[in-house]
């Protein structure tokens, strides 16, 4: 199946009419679900939120995919951080201090930024779907992956409004 990434500026939203069918596969969905966008930069503070036609599977994955994100931008990034930065004091701090031991505590620590660093990862690529709203630069919402048929009906219900731009 053809994809292609949408970009609608946030102005737009609010006269956006979207076609009764789903982001992810261009099937007939009889519902909406409420979307907040996630930023993709961790700068963005607003927030906005998209009716997207969905099923309700879809809707439960979305709904997994912002909790995910949260809990990916809240909790694994700060402490891979802080962990990371103890642990490579720690190692510098054994290194100078006891230059013939060996230092488990650093290695240990090391191995759990490694870990968190593989959980950030898998959340990011394969946990969170593709077709997730996201807000980017320039006051502007993205969705990838969107069917061709999807986007050409978004197209043709909402002449005036640019649905492909450049990032």
């Amino acid at each position: 199946m053809d994809t292609a990434t949408v970009v609608v500026s946030r102005a737009d939203l609010s006269h956006l009419h979207l076609p009764p069918r789903s982001i992810f596969d261009g099937e007939y969905a009889g519902e909406t679900a409420e979307v907040s966008c996630l930023p993709l930069w961790r700068r963005t503070t607003a927030s906005a939120v998209l009716q997207l036609p969905v099923t309700e599977s879809e809707a439960q994955i979305l709904q997994r995919g912002y909790a995910l994100e949260r809990f990916r931008s809240r909790l694994v990034v700060p402490a891979m951080i802080v962990i990371g930065v103890s642990a490579a004091g720690w190692i510098a701090y054994s290194l100078l201090a006891h230059s013939g031991r060996t230092d488990l505590f650093g290695t240990g620590a090391l191995l759990v930024v490694v870990f968190l660093l593989m959980v950030n990862l898998l959340i990011g690529e394969y946990l969170i779907p593709k077709q997730y709203p996201r807000i980017v630069r320039g006051d502007r919402i993205r969705i990838a992956s969107v069917p061709n048929e999807v986007l050409r009906e978004w197209e043709h219900l909402n002449p005036g409004v640019t649905l492909r731009e450049r990032l």
